[in-house]
């Protein structure tokens, strides 16, 4: 089984773009402060300057560094959720679970005889289908019993 990795992020166009924009904002303010510094008047220019290298700065962080991490993360040996509107970051091994319900919106699973029911409204609908689909496809290959709810 292919592993199913869900990511809301933004898409690499958009990153492209801005970090472009970014860089031309960065030169733009080096050389609006360099100028003001060597000419020895730091007035509204280079502070202009200055705050631009910063907005620069932060723009370039926001689109490399912090990006959000996958929502699910599915493959043969772990079922990894990272929802944090639910507070819910878990890791759920296979060998561990003995029941899987599938509903609407929703799925619930048998932990080590622990009912664990996780809220998926906040994927897609065709994202939604494509993991109901990969755990029944987990489910049949790992004999886990499953159904509909």
């Amino acid at each position: 089984m292919t592993e199913l990795v869900i990511r809301y992020a933004i898409s690499t166009k958009l990153k492209l773009q801005a970090l472009i924009v970014s860089i031309y904002l960065m030169i733009i303010s080096i050389v609006m402060a360099t100028l003001e510094m060597l000419d020895a008047q730091y007035n509204a220019y280079f502070f202009v300057g200055a705050v631009g290298i910063l907005i620069a700065l932060s723009l370039i962080l926001s689109i490399t560094i912090s990006q959000p991490k996958p929502l699910v993360r599915l493959n043969n040996e772990e079922f990894a959720l990272t929802f944090p509107m639910q507070r819910l970051r878990t890791i759920i091994y296979w060998h561990e679970v003995t029941h899987i319900g599938i509903g609407l919106s929703y799925i619930t699973m048998v932990v080590a005889e622990q009912e664990l029911k996780v809220d998926l409204e906040i994927l897609r609908y065709h994202d939604l289908k494509v993991l109901k689909s990969k755990l029944v496809e987990v489910a049949e290959s790992k004999n886990i019993p499953y159904n509909n709810i």
